[in-house]
C-alpha cells in the first residue's frame, strides 16, 4: 500500500508525457501541411466594342443598293416569279420588320449611285429598272461602297461580274473599309431563272445569250446579295429572310470576319470527350506535400493529370465543343498555333520553364468540335507539380464547295457559273486571314495542371 501513490505518480507523468507528445506531433504537422494554390482559367474578354458588334443594334439605317445594269435584266425578263424577285421581296420585308426601328434608303448603281425611293425599288423587280442609260451600263460595285456606322447594313444586290482589274478594287475596298475597322462582310448567293443576255465575260468582255427555261435549277444563273456591317446586325438580316421565307429558295451564305467565336472552347469537364490513358490519372486535386492545388471554383475548366516516370508517350485523344459564330467560314484544323504558358511550382509560387514534356498536336476541325492529342513526355518533366495554359488561334479557312463549283474560268460561257467568282472569294479570305494572324483570335483556352510524381 506504500507504493500506491507512487504508481499513481508515475502514470500521471506517463500520461503528461503522451499528452504533450501529441500536441508537438499536430503542431509539427500542421507546420508542414502544403500551400494551398487555387488555380483557375479565366477567358478572354473582347473589348466592349467587340462586343457589341456581335450583337444586333436596337435600331439600323439600312441602305438597300441594286445593281441597275443590263446584266440584271435577264433575271425580270417575263420571270415575274423568279428567285431573284422572291429574294427581292424578302428583303423589302426584313428590312421593315427586323428591327424596332428602322431607316431605309435606296440606291441603284452603275458606273454611280443614284438615290431612288421605295416604289422605285420594288420597280426592280420589271426590265425597265435595268434601262437606266449610260451611267448604268457597266457595274461598278466600287461606287455603291461606303464607309460603315456602328448601327448601319448596306445590302448590295449584283451579279458579281466584274473585270480583274475591279475584282482586285473591290476586295481592297472591302478590306480596308469593313473587315480592318472591325465590321464583317456577308455574302448571299442565289441561283435563279434567267432569260436573257450575260455580258462582260472574261478578258475581252464577251456577252452571250442564257435561258433557264425547261432547266433545272443547278443550271439557274446566280445572282449576290453583298451584306456590309456589323456581325450581328449581318447575321440578324440573314435570319430575318430566313424566317420570311428564304429557306423556300436555294442558297448559299458565308460571313467573311477575322473574329470567328464569341468565347473560346474550354475544358469543360461536362463536355470533353478524352481518350483513358492506362498510365494518368485524373484526380480532383494535387497535393505533393509541398503546395495543394485545386481548382478555385468547381466549375473552373482546369483538367489534373498525375504522370510517373513510367509513363508511356502515347498520345490521348481529346475533344471538346466548338462554337462557331453563325455562317462565320470554317477555320483550317490544320492551321492553328498556339500560345503556351508553362510554369512549375518551385517554393514561393509557379515560375516560367522551358519544357517539351506536355504537347498539344494534330488539331482538326470537324462536327462543331475541337480535336487534338495531349502528348506528356514524363521523362522531361522533373518531379513537382506544373501548369500548363494553351491559347489557340487559327490561321486560315477552308473554302466551301461551292465556290469553285459556282466559278467560271476564264473564256467558259455558262450561264450556270460567275466568272471571276472564286478570285474575288478567295481574295477575300485571304485578307480575312491575314487580318486573323495579326489579331490572333483565341478559339480556345486550355488549362492544365499536371503532377510527375
Amino acid at each position: 500500500m506504500k507504493f500506491t501513490p507512487h504508481l499513481r505518480f508515475q502514470r500521471r507523468k506517463i500520461n503528461t508525457l503522451t499528452g504533450w507528445g501529441a500536441i508537438a506531433a499536430a503542431t509539427l504537422l500542421f507546420g508542414c501541411s502544403p500551400n494551398q494554390q487555387p488555380l483557375s482559367c479565366a477567358l478572354p474578354t473582347p473589348s466592349a466594342e467587340a462586343a457589341a458588334r456581335l450583337k444586333q443594334t436596337p435600331s439600323i439605317q439600312l441602305s438597300l443598293l441594286l445593281d441597275g445594269t443590263p446584266s440584271m435584266q435577264g433575271y425580270v425578263n417575263g420571270l415575274p416569279d423568279s428567285r431573284y424577285n422572291k429574294t427581292l421581296r424578302l428583303i423589302d420585308s426584313a428590312s421593315s420588320t427586323g428591327w424596332n426601328s428602322a431607316t431605309t434608303k435606296y440606291y441603284r448603281f452603275g458606273t454611280q449611285k443614284q438615290a431612288i425611293d421605295r416604289d422605285t425599288f420594288l420597280k426592280a423587280q420589271l426590265p425597265a429598272f435595268y434601262q437606266g442609260g449610260a451611267d448604268f451600263s457597266t457595274s461598278r460595285i466600287d461606287a455603291a461602297l461606303s464607309n460603315p456606322a456602328e448601327n448601319q447594313l448596306s445590302l448590295v444586290v449584283t451579279d458579281l461580274y466584274q473585270k480583274d482589274a475591279d475584282v482586285r478594287l473591290v476586295q481592297n475596298l472591302l478590306a480596308q473599309r469593313y473587315l480592318s475597322q472591325g465590321y464583317a462582310v456577308g455574302i448571299l448567293a442565289v441561283k435563279s431563272e434567267f432569260k436573257g443576255t450575260v455580258y462582260d465575260v472574261g478578258i475581252s468582255n464577251q456577252n452571250f445569250e442564257y435561258a433557264t427555261p425547261g432547266k433545272p435549277a443547278k443550271a439557274f444563273h446566280p445572282f449576290y446579295v453583298l451584306s456590309l456591317g456589323s456581325y450581328g446586325n449581318i447575321n440578324h438580316f440573314f435570319d430575318q429572310l430566313q424566317r420570311n421565307g428564304l429557306n423556300a429558295v436555294d442558297h448559299e451564305f458565308v460571313i467573311f470576319s477575322p473574329h470567328p467565336v464569341e468565347q473560346a472552347a474550354t475544358l469543360n469537364a461536362n463536355e470533353v470527350k478524352s481518350a483513358p490513358h492506362k498510365d494518368i490519372l485524373q484526380p480532383k486535386a494535387l497535393n505533393d506535400s509541398r503546395v495543394m492545388v485545386r481548382k478555385n471554383k468547381a466549375t473552373d475548366p482546369v483538367q489534373f493529370l498525375v504522370v510517373t516516370k513510367k509513363t508511356d508517350s502515347q498520345p490521348t485523344d481529346v475533344e471538346i465543343p466548338y462554337r462557331a459564330l453563325n455562317g462565320v467560314l470554317p477555320i483550317e484544323g490544320g492551321a492553328i498555333t498556339l500560345t503556351p504558358t508553362l510554369e512549375q511550382y518551385q517554393g514561393k509560387g509557379f515560375q516560367p520553364v522551358e519544357t517539351q514534356g506536355f504537347q498539344l498536336t494534330n488539331w482538326s476541325v470537324k462536327n462543331n468540335a475541337l480535336r487534338f492529342k495531349t502528348k506528356i513526355q514524363a521523362d522531361q518533366l522533373e518531379p513537382g507539380i506544373y501548369r500548363f495554359n494553351f491559347d489557340a488561334s487559327p490561321t486560315d479557312f477552308t473554302e466551301p464547295d461551292w465556290w469553285n463549283n459556282w466559278n467560271a474560268t476564264e473564256g467558259n460561257l455558262d450561264g450556270a457559273k460567275t466568272n471571276n467568282l472564286l478570285p474575288f472569294l478567295r481574295g477575300l479570305r485571304l485578307r480575312t486571314a491575314e487580318l486573323m494572324k495579326q489579331q490572333k483570335p483565341i478559339i480556345a483556352r486550355l488549362c492544365y495542371a499536371v503532377q510527375k510524381k
